[in-house]
């Protein structure tokens, strides 16, 4: 070999090796989950490849993650102009309108990738998920079905499974299928959030076992890292720093709750830094980072960046608004990251955490007891959590309904999710004794589609007939909260009550009644009760639960006067004090680190 074809050689041979070293790099990053970082190195290496298909496959998933959907799109088109085949490209371009919630046009995509190769279990896999979120049920089981018979242990499809059981109310079924997902993928620690969450919607899981299936979680986090146990907490300086994690500080019902009560906050004695993992921007989200001193967007770093730069903020105070929900990043608690780390809101339930030191609950003896949560339970002055009164307009006239119906309308309009198999028992025994009464409910689907088809089956099967429910789809806010006006007694669900829809009720001059269980999430109808002097709603039993309600439904004076008295009464309690309510959890910050 000449010199001039050795010097050729060779330089391929580097440039090669520069590729590989550079490919290296990019797949690190989009492992490591550090989307923003992935992007530069994909690009970088179709700078030397600009024809290789796999390159811009891998490109557009990065640009996906990162939020950056619009160029995401583009790389997914141009990995098929390359070779990439159709059915691929579609399922990946899936995925981008997946991130966005796009599901309708999610749905689309997945069916032209499985026209193009029904072989494709990735994209039948996905169409469960998708076919589940917008409330295809029979089109969701056939998808698994497909799935399943050639891949017994898809976790993708046992999941789905779960969400899909879970949010149609049958808990028990859900649970099933993610234990079965779980046996298939024991460290997979996402399946065991998951799990969690729908252990709440649960009837038979007590708070015991809730417990220990989060202690799991907890030790399976901290395995083999002991950074995550409780130190000597210490003030680093006269202003507490303090970190607030979250995914829904935006047009979110966690965003509505606690944003307000950052603006509240006295910056001379907090400052606030908050870790947006949402990705998304709307007015609420900008209305927070006004109000903050330093706002991270940490969707597009992975769990060791985002630990990183969490530490690097030298934080007095860490709180985790996600817990075990959708946007969690519960895993970057493997490692301490602030003197106190503090769980709150997002989810009404335990980590399990080994370094997560309080929850914060309502003024609640039984949750005080303990014996339900691995953190500490820390009680808030009033309330679990508190709404300006702007969010929603007050009701004009708090007359009952059932003074112009002549007879009475129950409801719930919580997510159906939570409405348990328990509940539907109960509800059709209450409209049993309640002559010619009727329920109206809200589901996520179509009132004439399958869910709710399914429903009014469960609910004839214990006597009650079709025409006594009235059953409605998702509805525009201002619908939403002029269906309380149609309610003379709200029913709340149980054992997971409802929180953001307790709120509501009350806030439309509508009072509900509720069972108080063992742990926070169960408990959440008393609180909210108890706040505005209503604890005579509060059932102990399934039995008592039952006799309230069926005793208000025969007094349409006790109920009007109900309704007057939340007319007057919510909008000056407790409930709707953001200041009054800021004070106090400066207060418990304070009383955590105490100034040197």
């Amino acid at each position: 070999m000449g010199k001039e074809a050795r010097a050729k050689a060779l330089l391929k041979q580097q440039a090669q090796t520069g590729q590989g070293a550079l490919r290296t790099r990019a797949e690190h990053e989009s492992a490591a989950g550090n989307w923003h970082s992935a992007c530069e190195a994909w690009q970088a290496l179709l700078q030397q490849s600009p024809g290789d298909a796999s390159t811009h496959a891998n490109l557009a998933q990065a640009l996906a993650h990162a939020g950056r959907h619009a160029e995401a799109v583009d790389a997914w088109a141009a990995a098929m102009h390359y070779g990439l085949p159709a059915d691929q490209a579609a399922v990946g371009m899936a995925d981008v309108f997946i991130l966005r919630k796009q599901y309708d046009i999610a749905l689309e995509n997945l069916d032209m990738a499985i026209a193009a190769n029904d072989g494709n279990l990735q994209a039948w896999s996905k169409r469960v998920m998708v076919c589940t979120r917008l409330g295809k049920l029979q089109e969701a089981l056939s998808a698994a079905e497909q799935v399943l018979a050639v891949a017994p242990e898809d976790l993708n499809t046992l999941l789905s499974l779960g969400m899909l059981f879970k949010d149609a109310g049958v808990p028990e079924e859900a649970l099933s299928w993610l234990q079965r997902a779980i046996a298939a993928a024991p460290a997979k620690l996402p399946l065991r959030s998951n799990l969690l969450w729908a252990m709440l919607h649960a009837d038979q899981p007590s708070a015991a076992e809730i417990l220990e299936q989060a202690r799991q979680y907890g030790q399976l986090l901290c395995a083999e890292k002991q950074a995550g146990l409780r130190q000597a907490p210490r003030r680093r300086g006269d202003v507490l720093r303090i970190g607030w994690l979250s995914a829904d500080l935006r047009n979110h019902a966690v965003g509505h709750f606690v944003i307000p009560v950052l603006e509240a906050f006295d910056t001379q004695r907090s400052c606030h830094i908050v870790y947006d993992n949402s990705g998304l921007d709307d007015a609420m989200s900008q209305r927070a980072r006004r109000a903050v001193s330093q706002w991270h967007k940490v969707s597009q770093l992975g769990d060791a960046a985002l630990a990183q730069l969490i530490q690097n903020d030298q934080l007095d105070i860490l709180i985790d608004l996600g817990g075990h929900t959708d946007g969690t990043r519960l895993e970057v608690f493997a490692t301490r990251l602030a003197s106190v780390q503090i769980s709150w809101l997002g989810y009404p339930g335990t980590t399990g955490v080994i370094g997560m030191d309080y929850v914060l609950v309502p003024p609640d003896p039984a949750l005080l007891r303990g014996g339900w949560s691995s953190e500490e339970a820390l009680a808030l002055p009033d309330s679990y959590c508190v709404r300006e009164p702007s969010y929603s307009a007050p009701p004009t006239d708090c007359t009952p309904p059932c003074l112009r119906n002549g007879y009475i309308r129950f409801g719930c309009l919580n997510n159906f999710a939570k409405v348990s198999p328990s509940a539907i028992a109960v509800w059709a025994h209450i409209l049993q004794r309640v002559a010619h009464s009727q329920l109206l409910l809200v589901i996520n689907g179509e009132p004439d589609g399958e869910l709710a088809a399914d429903i009014r089956t469960r609910f004839a099967a214990l006597g009650v007939a079709a025409e006594r429910l009235q059953i409605r789809g998702r509805m525009s806010p201002a619908d939403y909260f002029a269906s309380y006006r149609e309610i003379d007694i709200a029913l709340d669900s149980f054992p997971f009550n409802g929180g953001t829809t307790g709120f509501d009720a009350l806030s439309m001059a509508t009072p509900f009644v509720t069972l108080a269980g063992e742990a926070l999430h169960a408990r959440m109808g008393r609180n909210l009760l108890c706040a505005v002097g209503l604890e005579p709603l509060v059932a102990d039993s399934i039995d008592d639960y039952i006799a309230k309600a069926c005793a208000l439904a025969a007094e349409p004076a006790r109920i009007s006067a109900l309704h007057a008295y939340l007319g007057d009464t919510m909008p000056k309690s407790v409930l709707m004090d953001v200041p009054r309510f800021a004070r106090g959890l400066e207060a418990i910050f304070e009383r955590l680190l105490p100034p040197a």
